[in-house]
């Protein structure tokens, strides 16, 4: 076991269940976090429900007795700042201290009316370095168009940039969003229920074309689930897609169409309630790594050979229903968090042969364990998230998190920045 050295955190601002509480010990965190410094951090947005005093009005949106969660965590290409998705409807900037063991605060916050269903930051995001085409982030909400809001430090106010319309045009009611992902220069992809995914530009209020898999294709309709994430995904007008169903598809932006890739059987996924979560391209993009909820495997497909599984990444434990998210990059390969604090890594050599260096054999799956496992002091909680800084790669973040589902005790959240 090999310990991991943190050099940043959130402190104890996110542990307990009170989101008031949290609140409140955010702001403790900042203002003696941010007095001694050098330049003026703009003051916390507050959310609408932080004066709320009667409960049974709060538990229309937001649990008081639930832990508030990270989400989802996004770098900035240059590794300055993260951005942070909770459930308390917030959005939160991380700017990255100077100095190693420095409280980590937001250098801004804003909140949203509900909760967040799917949020995509733009991957040329740069909280300084950025200009207001890039400096944006997706959101998307039931009932609610799917919004464009601004991350630039500058903004005061945070009202919708503008607004993409996700209204059925059958029924006039409005679709629920639950991926969305950045594409080409000026555009993005939103995955709804029933295979259908939306292409839309940045620009235009409606959607440039929508497709679906026919349910001839899949057998079923389902949820999209997930997009590819990887490098250079901006520039490729072939993208892939998956679905809580456990299909993979491809998406031909050019022609407009959705291309039927894998799916459960060529997966080797049995009964039971697997449903694909994320889908990582390896850095030679030959290779998807494909991370599926109440499994304790990763499937490894190769590209060049239509997406057949070669091998499997074996997981210690099994991935429950709530999510955890895996990052790959050159250096560090594979890694992904666990249940009990700690991280899981494949080297890179493994992970951009696609395992196939580890394999004695050439007949049939090789079962890949982890080549280290590290771990936090004093951390024994889930590692729901563990996302590479794409410009130091020995810097990276991580969420950590209660099972949502549990009751009881004393829950710990909160965000780490460590070293490997």
């Amino acid at each position: 076991m090999s310990p991991l050295n943190i050099v940043n955190d959130t402190r104890d601002t996110f542990h307990g269940r009170d989101v008031f509480q949290a609140w409140k010990k955010e702001e403790f965190w900042w203002n003696r976090t941010t007095c001694n410094q050098g330049y003026e951090f703009p003051a916390l947005e507050r959310s609408k429900y932080e004066k709320e005093t009667e409960k049974k009005n709060l538990n229309t949106h937001i649990s008081q007795e639930d832990p508030t969660i990270c989400l989802d965590l996004n770098w900035s290409p240059d590794g300055t700042s993260v951005v942070a998705i909770f459930n308390d409807y917030g959005i939160r900037q991380y700017l990255i201290p100077e100095e190693p063991g420095a409280a980590l605060v937001p250098f801004k916050r804003f909140f949203r009316g509900q909760s967040i269903v799917a949020s995509c930051v733009h991957p040329y995001y740069s909280m300084f370095g950025g200009n207001e085409g890039v400096n944006v982030i997706l959101v998307s909400s039931k009932d609610l168009p799917i919004q464009l809001f601004s991350l630039s430090p500058h903004v005061t106010e945070h009202n919708p940039l503008f607004s993409y319309s996700v209204v059925n045009p059958d029924n006039e009611s409005y679709e629920k969003m639950f991926a969305l992902s950045f594409f080409l220069k000026s555009g993005f992809l939103a995955g709804a229920s029933r295979n259908k995914v939306s292409a839309y530009d940045l620009n235009r209020k409606i959607p440039l074309w929508t497709a679906s898999i026919s349910s001839k294709n899949s057998g079923h309709r389902s949820i999209v689930s997930c997009f590819d994430q990887g490098n250079d995904l901006l520039a490729s007008s072939f993208r892939y897609g998956a679905t809580y169903k456990n299909d993979i598809f491809g998406i031909d932006t050019r022609s407009k169409t959705l291309l039927p890739q894998a799916d459960r059987k060529s997966l080797g996924v049995e009964k039971g309630n697997c449903g694909i979560v994320q889908v990582i391209q390896s850095v030679n993009q030959h290779f998807l790594y494909v991370v599926k909820r109440n499994s304790d495997i990763i499937d490894i497909l190769d590209v060049r050979k239509g997406l057949s599984k070669i091998n499997e990444l074996v997981l210690p434990f099994k991935l429950g229903s709530q999510k955890f998210k895996a990052s790959l990059d050159s250096t560090n390969g594979l890694l992904i968090g666990t249940a009990d604090g700690r991280v899981l890594q494949w080297s890179s050599d493994v992970i951009e042969f696609g395992g196939l260096i580890r394999t004695k054999s050439s007949i049939g799956l090789s079962h890949l364990t982890p080549d280290i496992e590290h771990n936090f002091d004093n951390l024994e909680t889930r590692i729901n998230i563990v996302a590479s800084n794409p410009s130091n790669p020995d810097l990276l973040a991580s969420s950590y998190s209660p099972d949502k589902f549990e009751e009881g005790g004393e829950p710990m959240s909160g965000i780490t920045l460590f070293n490997l």
